[in-house]
This record gives structure tokens, sequence and C-alpha cells, in this order.
């Protein structure tokens, strides 16, 4: 097989095109209506030609019986019932003389035709559309009528009707451009996507299904471009974040490697440090992809390793965390009187607050103090942590929990980080059916709130 996807590429070019599948069927239904169309008005047409001369036929026989000896009256009766009905008429003896007739009389009859008239009126063979009856009275006469051809008109319908249809065939053209120009955009569009075009969209522009299926291809095309672009980010802040504490081990190996013990020493501290932030980034990417496998299964929760602990005893070992990872750097902790039990994943909990404490120490002086606050609200705790740094711009805010997102001033500082702590505090929040918040103003500081409903306590 050669080309791509389930079939080869010469089926596929020889498969029919949906426009010319979509025209060629409402073709072939105006068809099959006009054909139930002739049918049926040449059925019925034919019954009422048959009615019609009878009827003609029947008033002339009476009508020229009475006029037989009045030749003149007789000439002008055949004229007009000539002009009325559109027919040629005739009359002749059953010797077959000629009496009377229009300009192009019909021929006279034979024997065995003239007997059969006893019967009533005898509608005659032959091409042209004739019929013969008695006349009333002596001598015995017979009139012979004749009309156009046998099917009259039927030429005429069908003409109309093949007109009809080229018409409405044509008329077609359109629709079936509509319906398959769409569908035509929209194949272009995946094909393009899935050869590597990231910014290939259908644009279809439609109030109907077609258009919400070409909408809802762009936005899936806008996602996976989103989830690539991002993929890209990570690989290369975690390469940035890698790099220094490598380049450290390196030249702490090197330095004891060349026998100076004392100066490969003094790297150590520095090597633990970094170490720690390497594993920080570690846990954080390793949380965040665990709770985007539980929320990319259909009607599947963020699974939750709950268990009752206070809310005090979590944001005390926050705080003393804090103190350990910054040594030197000032903490403003204040608790409510009376925090709530918490029922929630205390290790996750954990790890929002440890971001939001270091993204705080990350983006502020280490002069300046980081303040974190702790209160009960509505059955619910309350956390806040403030800053007095570098602050967020307004048009920044709204993709502050975007992953990999890092603000112009966050880079330019060059503070370090992949940007994934807010957007993985935020998940875990959420899955614990609370919110977060955050309001930042540039060179005031910023400060992020966080709700977690408390256990329910007993009636």
């Amino acid at each position: 097989m050669t080309g791509t996807g389930r079939w080869p590429a010469w089926r596929r070019r020889r498969h029919p095109r949906l426009f010319w599948s979509v025209y060629l069927h409402g073709v072939l239904m105006l068809l099959a209506v006009g054909v139930a169309l002739a049918v049926a008005g040449a059925a019925l047409g034919r019954g009422e030609w048959r009615r019609g001369p009878e009827r003609a036929l029947r008033y002339a026989a009476l009508r020229l019986g009475e006029l037989r000896g009045d030749p003149a009256r007789l000439d002008e009766e055949l004229r007009r019932v000539r002009e009325m009905f559109g027919v040629e008429l005739a009359l002749y003896r059953d010797d077959g003389t000629l009496l009377a007739g229009s300009a192009e009389p019909p021929p006279s009859l034979g024997a065995g035709e003239r007997e059969r008239l006893a019967r009533g009126p005898e509608r005659l063979p032959g091409p042209r559309f004739a019929w013969a009856a008695r006349l009333p009275g002596e001598p015995a006469a017979y009139l012979v009528m004749a009309g156009g051809s046998r099917s009259p008109s039927l030429e005429r319908i069908a003409a109309f009707l093949l007109a009809v249809l080229l018409a409405l065939a044509v008329a077609s053209v359109p629709l079936a451009r509509a319906i398959a120009r769409p569908l035509e955009r929209l194949t272009a569009a995946a094909r393009a996507l899935g050869s590597g075009d990231l910014s290939a969209r259908a644009g279809v522009d439609r109030a109907d299904e077609v258009g919400e299926l070409g909408q809802a291809f762009d936005e899936m095309a806008e996602r996976l471009e989103r989830l690539l672009r991002q993929e890209k980010e990570l690989l290369a802040n975690v390469s940035h974040e890698l790099r220094t504490p490598l380049s450290r081990i390196r030249v702490a190996l090197d330095l004891a490697a060349e026998g100076d013990p004392e100066r490969a020493r003094r790297f150590l501290g520095e090597i633990a440090q970094d170490l720690s932030e390497v594993e920080r980034l570690v846990e954080d990417i390793l949380t965040a992809a665990r709770l985007d496998l539980a929320q990319g299964r259909s009607g599947a929760e963020v699974p939750l390793r709950r268990e009752a602990f206070p809310a005090a005893d979590l944001v005390s070992r926050a705080g003393e965390r804090f103190r350990a990872a910054h040594p030197g750097r000032a903490l403003e902790v204040t608790l409510g009187e009376s925090l709530p039990e918490l029922d929630a994943d205390a290790a996750l909990l954990r790890r929002a607050l440890d971001n939001l404490l270091d993204n705080a120490a990350k983006y502020s002086e280490p002069s300046e103090p980081v303040a974190l606050s702790a209160r009960e609200e509505d059955g619910a705790l309350l956390v806040e942590v403030r800053d007095r740094g570098i602050g967020i711009d307004p048009q920044d805010l709204s993709r502050l929990f975007i992953p990999f997102f890092r603000t112009d001033r966050s880079r330019a500082r060059g503070s370090g980080g992949v940007g994934l702590g807010l957007a993985l505090a935020k998940r875990i929040v959420e899955a614990h059916g609370g919110s977060i918040a955050v309001e930042s103003a540039p060179g005031k500081g910023t400060a992020v709130r966080v709700r977690v409903p408390a256990a329910s306590r007993p009636a």
C-alpha cells in the first residue's frame, strides 16, 4: 500500500468526490420525479383524449345528421365543428360516396369497419387519431372524424420536462458546492495539520452542523498547537534549569580530580541547593502529569489521598519549609484563632503552598518579607501569600495559570523556573473543590488567595 491512511493513494484518487456524489444524487432524483410526472400525465391525458373526441363525435353525428338535406347549412356546421374541436370531418354514404367534408376529409371505411359502427362509435386504427360513427336517419350514412397524432403533444411535454430538469440541474450546482466546499476545506486543513502545519485552520463560517464541525476542528487545532508549544517551552525551560546544577557538579568533580578537595567542598553547598531545586522541578512535572492524566479520562476525577488533619499544621509546616529553604529570608506568619480541620490530600496541598511561597521569594527582593496568613471563613480555609516584589502587569493576569507561562518581567529578572508553579497550584486547589485568585500591580507586589473547603463537621 502507498500513501497515508487506510486506503492506498490510487484508490483514494478514484473514489468519487463529495461534490459529484451530492450533485449526481440530486440529478437522479430530479430525473426520477420527471419520469414519474411524465408517466402520470400520459396516463391521465390518454383517458381525457379518448373522452374528448368521442364527445365531439357524438355531437357532430347528431347535429350533422339533422342537416343532411341542407348542403349550405351542412357545410357551415362542418366548418364550425372543425374550428370548435380542431378536427377534420367527412360524411359518407354506405357505398362510399362523399356527401360533405372538410378541406382534407378523412378516407372512407371498409365493409368490416362499417359493420362495427352498429355497436357505437368506433376508434379507427392507423397513425392518425380517427373515429367514426353512424348518422341517424336515412339514407344510411356515417361520419369520420380525424384529429392529431395518436399521442398528441407528448413531445411537447417531454421537451418541457427536459428543459425543467436541465434548469434544476444547473441550479443544483451552487447547492452541491455549498455542501462540498466546507468539507473539502476541513479535509485540506486536517491533512495540513497532520503533516505538521500547526497553523492550519478550516475557517468554516456557517450557522449549521458543518459550521459547528469546522469550529470544533479549529478549536482542536488551537489546543494542539498550544500543547505542542508548551511542550517545547517545557523542554527549553527544563534544559535551562538543569544546566546550572550540572555545570557545578562537573566543576566540583574536576576540582576533586585535580586534588583540590577544599575548593570542591565549597561547591557542595551550592550543589545541594541546586539539586533541591531540580528535585522540586521534577516533582512539579510529575504531579502535573498525574493530574493531567486523571483529568484526561472521560468522567474521571483527580485521585486524591484524602486524610483528616488540622489546617494549622499545614500552614505552620509550610512556613518551616520556607525558612529552611530560604535561610535569612523574613517570613511573617499570621494564623487565625480557630482554623478548621481539612479532609484533603495533604501532600498535594503542601506542594501548592510551597509553590506559592517559592514564587513570592523569587519575585521579590531578599530584603522584603513574605507574608503568610490563614483564617477560617464561611466554612472554608482561606490562605493568603503576599509579597512586595515586582508585581504582574494587568495584561498577564489572565494567563498566569496557563502551564509554562512566564511573564516578560520574570524572564528579564532571570529568576528561574518553568512557569508551572501557579498552574499546578490551581489544579490542586480546584481538585479539592476550592478556588484560587491573584491580585497584583507592577511594583506593588502580589497577593495569592487560596480557598479550600473545610471538612464537614458531624451533626
